[in-house]
Parts: structure tokens; C-alpha cells; sequence
């Protein structure tokens, strides 16, 4: 990841949030952000064909959702069979490259991946992070010694994205060294 971007998409975050009349502290709707930036979401449901249900599973497809160009814009086809909480992370990550202008043709992730790869990928994720729960809101969460099931609960994303965000945005690291020195 290049010098510098975790601070440029803890600020981006942060604006994208306000696009959409959102806090810092409140669940992210990427459904609201799509609408709002003119990105069409089409469900995997909603598509005809026998290849549709060799997608369509809750657990182990290998398609969680897909960005693909039209035209000057992009499209998001999400696997509306999978948890909402894990639809809205793929929908975030789809999102990402999409404001941070990355190049694709058509980018399919699973549950595992994406098919950017490289730094585009490492630059989505990190920004779909901030956009999930960002800095501020992870930092009032540790400040408060929240778990990671509450803030999964507060920010409306699984476990596993609670977890990640909680331990990887530097907030509780921060909290324990002030609570160090306070002591």
C-alpha cells in the first residue's frame, strides 16, 4: 500500500460519509451511496439463466459480487443470497475502486478475493474499512471497551469485519497506551 493512503482514506471516508448525511458513529449504507453516485445495483436473484444458481448460494460461491464497466460508469452485481452484512462489505469494496478511480474491466470478488489484485485491492479494502467503520467510530468504540460483537452491532457488519477494523485501525492501540499513561 502507498506511503501515506491510510490517512488520505481515513479523510475520504469521512467525506463519503457526509455525502450521504452520515456521522462518523452510524451504519454505512452503500446501497444509499450507489444511489447517490448513479451506480446501478443489480442482484444475482433478479437475472435469468441456469449459470445464475451456480452462483446463488449463501455459503460457498465462488461469486460474492462483481463490478463491471457501462459505459463511463460501472454496475454491481451482487450474490443477493448471502448474508446482508456480507453483501454490504462486498458492496463497500466494490465501491472503493470505484471512487478511487482504480482501472477494471470486470472485477469479481469472492469470499476470499478479488480479481484486481495487487495495490487497487490492498487501497479497496482498506478504504471499505474506513467506510464501514471508520477511525472515529472504531476510537470511540475502544474508548468506551466495546467488543467486537458490539461494534459488529453498532456498524451493522459481521463479526469478522467488527474484529478487523477494531484491531487494525490503531484505536484500541491508541486507548491502551493513553490508559498506560493515565495510570
Amino acid at each position: 500500500m502507498r506511503r501515506g493512503f491510510k490517512t488520505e482514506a481515513k479523510r475520504l471516508a469521512l467525506e463519503l460519509r457526509t455525502e450521504i448525511g452520515l456521522g462518523a458513529h452510524a451504519p454505512f449504507d452503500p446501497y444509499a451511496f450507489a444511489l447517490e453516485y448513479g451506480i446501478a445495483v443489480v442482484r444475482l436473484s433478479e437475472l435469468d439463466g441456469a449459470a445464475r444458481e451456480h452462483f446463488l448460494k449463501e455459503q460457498g460461491s465462488a461469486l460474492s459480487g462483481a463490478l463491471i464497466p457501462d459505459g463511463t460508469g460501472a454496475v454491481i452485481l451482487e450474490n443477493d443470497a448471502q448474508p446482508l452484512t456480507r453483501r454490504r462489505t462486498t458492496m463497500c469494496h466494490e465501491l472503493a475502486h470505484v471512487v478511487l478511480e482504480h482501472s477494471f474491466g470486470v472485477s469479481l470478488s469472492d469470499e476470499r478475493k478479488c480479481g484486481l489484485g495487487g495495490q487497487q485491492e490492498e487501497e479497496a479494502d482498506w478504504l471499505s474499512g474506513e467506510m464501514l467503520i471508520p477511525y472515529d467510530g472504531a476510537f470511540r468504540l475502544a474508548r468506551a471497551n466495546a467488543t467486537d460483537e458490539r461494534a459488529a452491532q453498532v456498524f451493522d457488519v459481521s463479526l469478522a469485519v467488527a474484529r478487523w477494523r477494531m484491531n487494525h485501525s490503531g484505536a484500541r492501540k491508541v486507548m491502551q497506551r493513553a490508559r498506560a499513561k493515565w495510570a
